[in-house]
């Protein structure tokens, strides 16, 4: 086997264990948790859950569970009395499904917590609002009004602290959202990888870790695949944040102090966006909160990639035949890329009886044979010691990551239908037929690639359609649809190619 095939099996091996190493390890999808029941409690009676009714009764919580649920159009809230805290959030997609936003791991603090130790008095004084009032021992009264959107997901938090006492109080809370927020994915491993704590900071996006971070942040919070808990800063004051993780996922909360002096009362309004990250949707609220959707690496091309597919959808009304426009106008520039790289290939397929020969003549002095092969090279226009041909295939990783970026991480394509049994882009094919008929593509496409090497050489690579095979298995169906695609379209090129340089000599 000659040196420069060893050196590219080995960068595509290298590329391969890569993306195992640090993309693909995910466990075979649980089955997702049951949606809350569609029926809406009452505006006026409150619904009381026990604790050993409650989702988190299994683990040992720090401070009782008594909770209340309310609908409130799209949005469906359990709320614990007991801190005036969230036990489960529930926003309604597409109409009809009921998506928990809370993880559903029994942790020991829900988000939104104030004064956990307190049971507040419920009550309704809107129809979008709930009421929460407690007083504590040392005489503090604490009021806190949720305002919901029903048909939105930015939310307002009023906390108002009195002292109506003679001696004045200081009073200290914490307001935030965690352990973590829901993905929206039903691997609990994917779960947890996606967690994030994340600040920002115009133009300074910032992904926090356990610390005390202070700064005139735009918004901050906490986000997973899908969805976003964020809190705004509009006015841009001055902010101290406490950030905590339990386990994988973290908790970001803002820290208050007040010191309340006799017969007065402060009040502080916080806003919360609750919901699914869309980038377009973010983008149109002008606040930030479109840089919470992770592009990867290739950030720019994933954007250019996201509004391409926006533009082709807008056209078939449909993800997957926009993926396949999007594979179309990619190969299309990349034809002169092709061209090249099948002008690679025919040369060296003319230059195999001479390189057959150097490497018999020179088998026992690999110095001299280097020297050969390259002066061979050289002599005929070949550079990078016959490499030039995996050059097409590079620079399209940087499409193809970001492809796979996009249809991770952007809300849109999810449950994004195709055909048939394909009903949703972001996730693997059930069946796995486009995998199997992804690896054949490239199994062909091989086939008229390899002419240029010796048999045993072409053997070795025909492997690599398999293990790709294996590979894609778990990987979004749409992406998988992307390179069969791009497969096909590829062999069609090389057959105009192939016909059209048949009679071609590639060496004089």
């Amino acid at each position: 086997m000659s040196k420069n095939f060893l050196i590219a099996i080995l960068v595509s091996f290298s590329i391969l264990i890569g993306w195992d190493a640090l993309v693909m390890k995910r466990l075979r999808p649980a089955p997702p948790s049951a949606a809350p029941a569609r029926g809406q409690v009452s505006p006026s009676t409150p619904t009381a859950i026990s604790p050993a009714s409650s989702p988190s009764a299994e683990a040992t919580l720090l401070h009782p569970q008594k909770t209340v649920e309310y609908t409130f159009g799209e949005n469906r809230v359990a709320f614990n009395v007991f801190g005036a805290s969230v036990q489960q959030w529930w926003i309604q997609e597409f109409g009809e499904q009921w998506v928990p936003l809370v993880p559903e791991r029994g942790f020991t603090s829900q988000p939104l917590t104030t004064f956990p130790d307190l049971e507040f008095r419920v009550s309704r004084p809107a129809p979008n609002e709930v009421l929460f009032e407690g007083t504590r021992e040392n005489g503090l009264r604490v009021k806190k009004v949720f305002r919901i959107s029903p048909d939105g997901h930015i939310h307002q938090i009023d906390m108002t602290l009195e002292n109506p006492g003679a001696q004045p109080v200081e009073a200290s809370y914490s307001l935030g959202w965690g352990p973590g927020i829901a993905s929206g994915d039903p691997d609990p491993k994917e779960q947890e990888q996606s967690q994030r704590a994340l600040a920002f900071d115009a133009p300074r996006f910032l992904k926090l870790k356990p610390s005390s971070p202070t700064g005139t942040f735009q918004w901050w919070g906490v986000d997973a695949r899908y969805f976003l808990a964020a809190f705004l800063n509009e006015e841009r004051k001055p902010l101290s944040l406490k950030v905590t993780r339990t386990g994988k996922f973290y908790t970001v909360e803002r820290d208050v102090q007040a010191a309340l002096p006799s017969k007065t009362q402060s009040t502080e309004s916080f806003h919360l966006y609750l919901g699914p990250k869309g980038y377009a949707q973010l983008a149109s609220l002008e606040l930030g909160l479109e840089r919470s959707v992770d592009f990867g690496t290739f950030g720019g091309l994933g954007k250019i990639v996201l509004k391409v597919l926006y533009f082709f959808e807008n056209v078939t009304h449909n993800y997957g035949w926009a993926i396949i426009l999007l594979t179309l106008v990619i190969q299309i520039l990349m034809i002169p890329l092709t061209l090249k790289s099948f002008q690679h290939s025919q040369r060296m397929k003319t230059l195999q009886p001479q390189i057959k020969k150097i490497q018999a003549l020179y088998k026992s002095d690999p110095k001299r044979l280097n020297v050969e092969m390259l002066n061979l090279y050289q002599r005929h226009g070949l550079r990078f010691m016959g490499m030039e041909g995996c050059f097409p295939i590079l620079i399209q990783l940087p499409v193809f990551w970001a492809l796979y970026t996009t249809l991770r991480n952007a809300f849109e394509l999810r449950h994004a239908p195709w055909l048939g049994w394909i009903q949703d882009l972001s996730k693997y094919d059930p069946f796995y037929i486009l995998p199997i008929l992804m690896g054949v593509g490239m199994l062909a496409q091989q086939k008229m690639t390899m002419a240029s090497m010796d048999p045993a050489q072409a053997r070795m690579m025909y492997i690599m359609p398999v293990i790709f095979i294996f590979f894609f298995f778990k990987l979004p169906s749409g992406l998988v649809l992307y390179w069969f695609t791009q497969s096909l379209l590829t062999i069609l090129i090389q057959l105009v190619l192939m016909k059209k340089f048949s009679k071609e000599q590639g060496v004089s």
